[in-house]
């Protein structure tokens, strides 16, 4: 009888530390799991096909707005961070006197191309242009974790202002201000396009 009891204490305690061994294991997988499905919701990066991938992608759509954008390059082609334009071509405002039509190369290299799986690439309104700008701990810029190659600088939009014909809008992704005054027409800023429903 004596035996009998010390085998019931000997398995009560077996299953008490197999279960506290489970309960351990479980809490230490739940952060990573977590943070991988919050990244997961928030964009999708695609390849040059239209394939989601997690590297070298070049599009990116980000799921609160479902707006698809294009991803610079660093390679001298039509999509190379540091081609800038003037104001003006396919999509701008028809405000005022001065155009040009600088921004048509890009325009027409990356539907040709089907970027992304898509031929219906546009110049941004300002207000999706505003969607880019993030704030951070010391400044107002661009989600560095997908848009890695953004210059520091004024970036066009098709929006113009009525009361000023020779500027357009730009977001300055420098500071993530929103003027007309550093977007005169004859300007030579970058621009990023952008695809789906017009905002």
């Amino acid at each position: 009888m004596h035996l009998i009891k010390r085998l019931k204490s000997t398995a009560t305690l077996t299953i008490f530390i197999t279960t506290n061994i489970l309960i351990l294991n479980c809490d230490a997988t739940e952060p990573v799991t977590a943070s991988t499905s919050a990244d997961k919701r928030s964009y999708t990066l695609l390849d040059a096909q239209g394939k989601t991938v997690t590297a070298h992608a070049r599009c990116a759509t980000i799921l609160t707005s479902g707006l698809t954008w294009e991803l610079k390059t660093d390679d001298a082609s039509a999509h190379d961070k540091d081609n800038v334009y003037r104001w003006g071509g396919n999509g701008a405002e028809k405000t005022g006197s001065i155009f040009f039509d600088d921004w048509n190369s890009l325009l027409n290299a990356t539907n040709t191309e089907k970027l992304c799986g898509f031929d219906d690439w546009r110049v941004p309104t300002i207000d999706e242009l505003k969607t880019l700008a993030t704030n951070t701990a010391e400044k107002t810029t661009v989600n560095p974790e997908i848009f890695q190659l953004t210059l520091e600088a004024p970036y066009w939009s098709v929006s113009t202002y009525q009361n000023y014909p020779e500027h357009a809008q730009t977001v300055d992704f420098a500071t993530g201000a929103s003027n007309y005054y550093n977007g005169f027409r004859g300007d030579r800023l970058p621009l990023r396009l952008v695809r789906g429903n017009r905002k």
